[in-house]
C-alpha cells in the first residue's frame, strides 16, 4: 500500500526539498556537458554509476530481498519515493516507488516529457551501481514514472 495519503516527516520533506536541487543541478550540468559535446553516457558511467557503486560497497545483499530491503529501508527515503515492497523472495523482488522527487523537479522546472525520461534513464545509473556490487544479482526497471507508468518498478532477480 502506498503512503502518499501520510503526511511526510520533517525528514523526507527535507529530502525531498534536497532531491529536486539536486534534479535541477543535474540537468544544468548534462545541458552544459552537452553543449560541449561531452559523450554524455561515458561521463554519467564514470561519475553517477560510481556514485551508487560507493554507496553499497560495504553493504550485503545475498539474495534479491536483501537488495529490494536495503533500497527500502524505514526512513527519509521511503517516506519520499513512497516505496512499497510488492515482493520479497530470495530469488525475485519487486518494490514499487509511487513518487519521485527527481521527476517532479524536472517538470516542474519545465522540462518535456522525453527529457525527464532522458534524465531518468541517466540517474538510475546510481541504482545499477549500487547492484555492481553483488554480481549474483540483476535488476531492471520495466516501469519508470519518467517514461509515463504510475510507479517505478524495481525489479530484482538472482542470477543463475
Amino acid at each position: 500500500m502506498s503512503d502518499l495519503c501520510k503526511k511526510l516527516s520533517e525528514g523526507a520533506k527535507g529530502l525531498k526539498a534536497g532531491i529536486a536541487d539536486r534534479a535541477v543541478w543535474f540537468h544544468l550540468l548534462v545541458e552544459a556537458a552537452e553543449k560541449q559535446n561531452v559523450d554524455i553516457e561515458k561521463l554519467t558511467d564514470d561519475a553517477i554509476f560510481t556514485f551508487g557503486a560507493n554507496l553499497f560497497h560495504d553493504k550485503k545483499a545475498e539474495s534479491a530481498k536483501d537488495f529490494v530491503d536495503l533500497m527500502t529501508e524505514p526512513g527519509p527515503g521511503r517516506e519520499a519515493f513512497d516505496q512499497e515492497v510488492i515482493l520479497a523472495e530470495d530469488d525475485h523482488a519487486v518494490a514499487y516507488f509511487h513518487a519521485c522527487p527527481l521527476v517532479e523537479a524536472w517538470k516542474n522546472y519545465g522540462l518535456s516529457d522525453e527529457r525527464v525520461a532522458y534524465l531518468c534513464d541517466l540517474a538510475s545509473k546510481g541504482d545499477f551501481g549500487r547492484a555492481s556490487n553483488f554480481p549474483q544479482l540483476a535488476i531492471s526497471f520495466p516501469k519508470k514514472i519518467a517514461h509515463g507508468d504510475v510507479v517505478c518498478e524495481l525489479d530484482v532477480r538472482r542470477v543463475k
